[in-house]
């Protein structure tokens, strides 16, 4: 009898541990559009270069950047940017982050796919 409770209670902390350990490092769904700094996401960034995705997990450095039509048309018109790229758009929200490997990049929310906040995210990023 004692040997049964023993396995059970192993198996029930197991089961525990290993759904802890998911939902702490992969997250539970999220928008990067509603980040704030500090926070990290897990996602998939579209470019519309290639139309291949690619998988980040970055952290947040500066809060979001909302965008307006005017500010767009002229960043367009300013920047050389994939000036020639017919598939290129921007978007009204820039998020800028800092990546695993250390690399400040700028995001397109919209173009952020898949995302997830992990709840262990400060301890992996």
């Amino acid at each position: 009898m004692n040997d049964m409770v023993l396995i059970s209670g192993l198996v029930v902390a197991g089961v525990v541990g290993v759904f802890a350990l998911v939902a702490g490092f992969y997250g539970r769904p999220a928008t990067l559009c509603e980040a704030r700094v500090g926070e990290v996401y897990n996602f998939e960034y579209l470019q519309p270069v290639s139309g291949d995705s690619k998988r980040w997990l970055a952290k947040v450095i500066s809060p979001v950047c909302r965008l307006d039509d005017h500010t767009i048309k002229s960043m367009n018109a300013r920047s050389s940017y994939r000036k020639h790229d017919p598939e290129f758009e921007r978007t009204n929200h820039l998020v800028t982050c800092q990546t695993k490997d250390g690399n400040i990049r700028q995001f397109y929310c919209e173009r952020a796919v898949n995302c997830r906040k992990p709840l262990f995210g400060s301890l992996i990023a």
